[in-house]
């Protein structure tokens, strides 16, 4: 006499959900560990740097540059923008004896720094006779997956954004950190007046004490008509 085997039901649920990979009330199965997410996306980045202007969570006042003719950021193609050291930027103010310099240290991830921005181009402007500005962008921050040329893009499109001028545009090559140290610089924005004898004259901070930032306003623009009027 054949006899059956009576499966209960419950029991069937139990081995059906192991054969078909989910667990209680149909979860999937957890998958095989994989590589982090943050490691593959850094491994792609150092392969392939994005190009755009925009870096999601890196600067929320970058812009994206746009080249069309109709477009006011069309004139970025006009900026020249070079690589340098600060032993380099020293160099080129050597360049230009018998003028007062005015460097101007920022970066686009200073909101203060490109807030005043405009007043170097003024202050040259007002004086084109007797004053050279020089613009020293400090974004890189050492990274080996962003290279200075990682930020090259939001830089000129800032730089693009801006009146039409005969500032001249470095760009640091050193970590901005390495950097800060090496001259002994606290924060941005900062700006450094050079006479026309190439000494430095004087040093705008924000850790000066003489107010909460640097201001063209008041303190950069005065100081260097100033020295213009003793020529």
């Amino acid at each position: 006499m054949r006899t059956h085997l009576v499966v209960p039901t419950f029991l069937m649920v139990i081995v059906i959900g192991l054969v078909s990979g989910c667990g209680p009330g149909g979860s999937q199965r957890p998958p095989r560990p994989t590589r982090p997410e943050s490691e593959t996306n850094e491994s792609n980045a150092a392969v392939n740097p994005p190009a755009a202007a925009v870096i999601p969570g890196d600067n929320p006042h970058s812009v994206t540059p746009d080249t069309s003719s109709d477009s006011p950021n069309a004139k970025v193609r006009d900026v020249a923008l070079v690589d340098a050291t600060w032993p380099e930027l020293l160099a080129l103010v050597e360049q230009h004896p018998g003028k007062i310099i005015v460097v101007d240290i920022w970066s686009t991830a200073c909101e203060p720094c490109m807030k005043e921005f405009p007043s170097l181009i003024e202050l040259q402007q007002r004086f084109p006779d007797d004053v050279v500005g020089i613009s020293f962008d400090v974004d890189y921050a050492g990274m080996k997956n962003k290279p200075p040329a990682y930020y090259r893009e939001r830089v000129l499109a800032f730089l693009g954004s801006q009146q039409e001028n005969q500032v001249l545009h470095r760009m640091c090559t050193e970590p901005a950190e390495e950097f800060f140290n090496s001259i002994q610089l606290d924060s941005i924005p900062a700006v450094f007046v050079y006479g026309r004898d190439g000494k430095l004259l004087k040093r705008f901070e924000g850790s000066s004490g003489e107010s909460a930032g640097v201001s063209y306003e008041k303190q950069v623009i005065p100081f260097v008509g100033d020295q213009v009027k003793t020529r």
